[in-house]
């Protein structure tokens, strides 16, 4: 079955499409479903799963930032996980308290990605918009499955699994022109 994305666009077509010529909608798409299945296998080892993914512009994510997280103002990507999750090292357990799983496609939970930070941070890295939504993807998709940041340890091992990851994306996709470092 693989990872299945249902995208919700709150920003509207004509914008996503400027932002991330000349790649389509289309293939954006595509890439996303790649990308959270391949964080999905390399941190669970599974890869079936399904992932609400919304697009949206600054306004909307600090709302949002505010509401669930207290900052007044916009971020990149903002996670909301459906399960708990154990993490050993960079391998990612449904934790013994969050119940059985039934059998298929694990429903992960949402990612919300700001298009209009994605583009300021792709021109800050001097990469696409459509690669740093892949990396936006690829990092809130961690989150789903129980990673953080939020000291040494843990960031080193998510930041290896996004690099193995986005190592996996650039050798499976070699359609896309990959920048350096993205």
């Amino acid at each position: 079955m693989g990872c299945a994305i249902t995208f919700h666009d709150h920003i509207g077509r004509d914008q996503l499409e400027a932002a991330i010529e000349p790649m389509t909608v289309g293939q954006l798409r595509e890439l996303l479903e790649s990308a959270v299945g391949e964080t999905v296998h390399a941190a669970t080892g599974r890869a079936d799963c399904e992932v609400e993914l919304t697009l949206t512009g600054d306004s909307e994510m600090e709302r949002l930032n505010f509401d669930h997280m207290g900052e007044r103002s916009p971020t990149d990507v903002l996670a909301f996980p459906l399960h708990a999750w154990t993490v050993d090292g960079q391998h990612s357990y449904l934790s013994d308290d969050d119940g059985i799983s039934p059998a298929g496609a694990t429903l992960l939970g949402d990612i919300v990605i700001d298009l209009d930070q994605a583009v300021r941070q792709a021109s800050a890295g001097n990469w696409s918009v459509a690669e740093e939504i892949v990396l936006l993807a690829i990092h809130s998709c961690l989150h789903l499955l129980g990673h953080d940041h939020a000291d040494i340890d843990e960031e080193q091992a998510m930041r290896g699994l996004e690099h193995e990851v986005l190592a996996a994306m650039h050798r499976r996709h070699r359609d896309v022109s990959w920048k350096p470092g993205s």
